[in-house]
């Protein structure tokens, strides 16, 4: 027979510590809840974090050379150029700043030798291309404020290509249920930025069902977070795109206009802290295709603003704290001659990195 005997642990102190407090409800009330304070404090770091990476990387140095970020920056200043060649309304010169930055930009551009067949730099010539044929043919700048600039600098800039002109004709989605891939790819290639709508009201069932195709989006642990409260009302309307600075020019011609929001609530701690974007635009995406597969045209209207315009936005339509705005979007139904920005992309190998 073994003389082994089973040893029973000793608790630690801190177990001891704890026994005690439970015997006394006050008392572990108190502790528990102090817990519960240092650990959500102790999350501040992950906050902490974010300032560190958004100050080090969001931040456009002065005459930076880096693809990346002077692509992107060359983006940001002629996709202004774009919008401006497709906004309904009468035309009007436009755009003096954008062009001179665009201008500066491509000569950054050529000047660092980087690759002058790539999408984002032929994009910002055929843009610059296409604003000085608007303002030479409509003789909008009769007294050579920027034409004569932008014809000097595109006396070196070749001939143009026809093909990457922009703006370009909005095209229809051929839907087809032979092909699943097929359907796909022409509905994402009907997918643009319309900024230019009808009159007309988007019938409450095509929401519907474009809602309920987005609530197939994957969301995290399929919490669901998102939310659509939809404006249809002219007066709510105008007050809610007055606090978004993305819309002037055709904004008012939505009949409808999404707050697209994620309820914050429905994440757990600190750590969680993108999840509202990342669902939010996944649900947007699917939102938007689900709506153009039904003919209807939209435009993402950024909601990067104060934390007061935030507050004002929540007042003004009763919006629970707790949903985060993550996008508004323009709705409505696109005039049958529309145009769009051509708004290149970036090269393929630029996107898709083989590790």
């Amino acid at each position: 027979m073994s003389d082994f005997k089973q040893t029973v642990p000793v608790p630690g102190l801190k177990a001891r510590l704890k026994q005690q407090l439970r015997a006394h409800p006050l008392l572990w009330g108190v502790y528990w809840r102090a817990k519960q304070q240092i650990r959500r404090l102790a999350l501040m770091r992950y906050f902490w974090y974010d300032i560190r990476h958004t100050y080090r990387g969001m931040f456009w140095r002065h005459q930076h050379v880096e693809v990346p970020t002077l692509g992107a920056e060359m983006l940001f200043q002629y996709h202004k150029l774009e919008k401006g060649l497709v906004m309904p309304g009468k035309r009007r010169l436009f755009g003096l700043e954008p062009a001179h930055a665009s201008m500066q930009l491509i000569q950054r551009w050529r000047a660092a030798g980087h690759d002058l067949q790539d999408p984002v730099y032929v994009g910002a010539v055929e843009t610059l291309r296409a604003y000085q044929r608007r303002l030479r043919d409509n003789e909008l700048d009769p007294k050579g404020i920027i034409l004569p600039q932008v014809d000097v600098f595109l006396q070196n800039s070749g001939d143009g290509d026809a093909a990457l002109a922009t703006p370009q004709k909005l095209v229809k989605a051929m839907v087809t249920e032979r092909s699943p891939a097929a359907t796909f790819r022409s509905l994402t290639e009907a997918r643009r930025s319309v900024r230019s709508f009808l009159p007309e009201t988007v019938p409450y069932g095509v929401f519907e069902e474009a809602v309920r195709l987005a609530q197939l989006s994957p969301s995290a642990c399929n919490r669901q977070p998102c939310r659509i409260y939809l404006v249809s009302d002219e007066e709510q309307r105008r007050q809610l795109l007055a606090l978004q600075n993305g819309n002037l020019g055709f904004g008012h011609m939505a009949p409808h206009v999404a707050i697209i929001t994620a309820d914050e609530e429905c994440f757990f701690d600190a750590s969680e802290r993108h999840e509202p974007y990342v669902d939010g635009g996944l649900f947007s995406m699917s939102f938007i295709l689900a709506l153009r597969a039904q003919n209807v045209a939209s435009c993402c209207l950024n909601w990067c603003v104060s934390p007061e315009t935030d507050r004002r936005a929540h007042a003004l339509f009763a919006l629970p704290q707790s949903q985060r705005i993550v996008m508004l979007m323009a709705i409505g139904y696109a005039p049958e001659e529309c145009a769009v920005p051509r708004s290149p992309r970036r090269g393929l190998e630029q996107v898709l990195i083989s590790l």
